[in-house]
């Protein structure tokens, strides 16, 4: 197994009969989630069979996308393009084209630079919308659709173009009728849980990635989650933060030494704050990185109120080597670090903060990969899910939904005439 957890520190603060009494639900929920019919077309995220779709066609996709394009534009916002950016922002590009996003705001500033960055380049997209009725793609998509129509043939802009939408949708319709590659967002996946969905493999295999790997580790965490019931590591993870919950810790910090993780948190925020952030309850989700962030939040960390949970994300392997070399003219202080590497250095400044921030009274969580790969973001994307789904239900609140994100929506619409 890629990732082990480190709960010792948070289960310090609670009661072990209280404990052990959640873990014992939190199995049963987790158990529950696996047997019950989806009835409510929400659990399609659980297996391979309901969310793995059309992957020889998104292979060969891929292959002519990084053999031809410069750059490969991603429209999407929110769960549409959270999971593959975080694995593509944090694993370098084997070969391929340049990865941009867009879909994810409304600043023209922002995307007016995007297209000028397009300019003489080879583009291909991927346009990702579950209903095709949020703003943030849809009104991009026509953008850069006349921006490539200017370009390009009808016949061309069919090759360039993929659509990955819910079957019957208008998104599907314009693929039919444009000759685009259509894709399949599985109607039974909610977008912040379609890591494993065509949403996030074509991206991942377009740069290069090997999705492969990527699928194993899912399967190595879903395996896990059947087999191992209160000694999962999502099973765990859930029964422990609900249990602070409930003693009053209502913010938790994802956090890691490691910045390639950042675009990973990201996608944990909306997981988390989308799932739980409901009926005025929910633990707050917030993230940093660590050790620049340490120098904006670490007093409040220290010192603040004592309703934070700490859960950090680290690598054993970094994946790098850089020596601190001596330097004795300088006189500048840092003999200390002669011959040092700074793996070292980055994982003793790790454990000082898991120490001191933990000795402070802030019930402190560690989730620990082998290496960044994209087998371990498998893992940590399902264990993840899936602790999600077992703690929202164990708060009692529909883990599913996002009804609050929905009202926003239409007061949006209202305010623009629709």
């Amino acid at each position: 197994m890629g990732i082990i957890v480190d709960l010792s520190r948070a289960e310090s603060c609670l009661d072990r009969e209280e404990l052990r009494e959640l873990r014992t639900r939190a199995a049963a929920v987790c158990r529950n989630l696996y047997e019950r019919e989806d009835k409510e077309q929400v659990l399609g995220w659980r297996t391979r069979e309901s969310s793995v779709m059309q992957l020889e066609e998104i292979k060969a996709k891929a292959e002519e996308i990084r053999e031809r394009a410069d750059v490969f534009v991603i429209v999407g916002v929110g769960g549409s393009n959270q999971a593959a950016r975080g694995v593509i922002e944090a694993l370098p590009q084997r070969r391929g084209p340049e990865i941009v996003y867009l879909g994810n705001t409304l600043s023209p500033y922002t995307i007016e630079r995007t297209l000028e960055k397009l300019e003489g380049k080879s583009v291909y997209m991927d346009v990702i919308a579950k209903n095709f009725e949020t703003l943030e793609p849809g009104s991009h998509f026509r953008i850069l659709r006349q921006w490539m129509g200017s370009r390009y043939s009808r016949e061309e802009m069919a090759r360039r173009i993929i659509v990955t939408g819910t079957k019957g949708s208008r998104l599907e319709e314009i693929g039919l009728e444009n000759g685009y590659l259509f894709l399949e967002f599985p109607v039974p996946v909610g977008g912040r849980y379609s890591a494993f969905t065509p949403v996030g493999l074509l991206p991942l295999a377009a740069a290069g990635l090997d999705v492969d790997r990527y699928l194993e580790g899912m399967e190595a965490a879903l395996k896990d989650c059947l087999d191992n019931g209160e000694d999962s590591p999502a099973v765990r993870y859930a029964a422990v933060r609900q249990l602070l919950y409930r003693r009053g810790y209502d913010i938790e910090m994802i956090v890691s030494f490691e910045p390639r993780y950042a675009f990973f948190t990201k996608w944990w925020v909306q997981l988390f704050g989308e799932s739980e952030g409901k009926e005025k309850r929910g633990i707050f989700p917030a993230a940093a990185v660590y050790s620049e962030d340490l120098h904006s939040i670490g007093q409040y960390m220290q010192e603040g109120r004592r309703n934070l949970i700490e859960t950090f994300v680290s690598v054993k392997d970094p994946g790098a080597s850089v020596t601190v070399e001596p330097c004795p003219e300088y006189r500048d202080g840092f003999d200390y670090l002669d011959g040092m590497d700074f793996a070292h250095i980055n994982r003793a400044a790790e454990r000082a903060t898991w120490e001191a921030h933990g000795g402070g009274g802030v019930p402190c969580i560690r989730f620990e990969a082998d290496e960044v790969s994209e087998k371990t973001f498998g893992e940590l994307y399902y264990y993840f899910m899936a602790a999600c789904a077992v703690s929202g239900e164990l708060m009692g609140v529909n883990p599913f939904d996002q009804e609050g994100v929905e009202e926003y929506k239409r007061s949006m619409f209202a305010a623009l005439g629709r």
